[in-house]
């Protein structure tokens, strides 16, 4: 009867194993997620920093006006009005973002406008980043341009903004309309 209690009961060794291995899987989980979100954060503000440059603010400093600044004057316009009044302004939206842009023409044809943007720094994931964050000041901009046109008396009037690269490749186009 000694015999049996002389024996040691091992205790599966299999447990501590997979408790170790399981707390290393959490630890690495944790930086994997930590480095995603810093990683987030950074693409996040860098994209604000291509949209700042790209659409500049609607606040505009003493000698210049932005796109937002020039269209809020438009009041009523005919498409050819506000081409001629865009491509007034292409110096001061070149200068603003700083690089980004290398060209801004706008073109008219009977009720459209058409804005091209020229940019060796673009592709299709900075302009769809840049899209993402700033869309909705591209559409503020946009839906001004269409009432000034109709509030001339424009039928159906359309705007159409291109992003191109420097060779002439459209990158994005965007349509709007009335």
């Amino acid at each position: 009867m000694n015999s049996r209690k002389s024996k040691k009961v091992r205790k599966g060794r299999g447990g501590k194993i997979f408790a170790i291995l399981l707390s290393i899987v959490i630890f690495f989980a944790l930086i994997i997620f930590g480095v995603v979100m810093i990683g987030r954060q950074v693409i996040s503000s860098q994209t604000d920093n291509i949209a700042a440059k790209f659409l500049p603010s609607s606040g505009s400093s003493e000698g210049s006006a932005s796109v937002t600044d020039a269209v809020s004057q438009m009041g009523s316009a005919t498409p050819s009005a506000i081409a001629t009044k865009l491509n007034e302004n292409a110096d001061v939206i070149k200068s603003q973002s700083q690089g980004m842009i290398s060209s801004a023409k706008a073109t008219s044809t009977g009720s459209k406008v058409t804005y091209t943007f020229e940019s060796s720094k673009l592709n299709k994931a900075t302009v769809g980043a840049l899209l993402l964050a700033s869309g909705d000041q591209v559409e503020e901009v946009a839906d001004k341009v269409l009432d000034s046109m109709k509030t001339a008396g424009v039928a159906q009037p359309k705007l159409q903004v291109d992003l191109t690269d420097d060779k002439g490749n459209v990158i994005k186009t965007l349509n709007y309309s009335a």
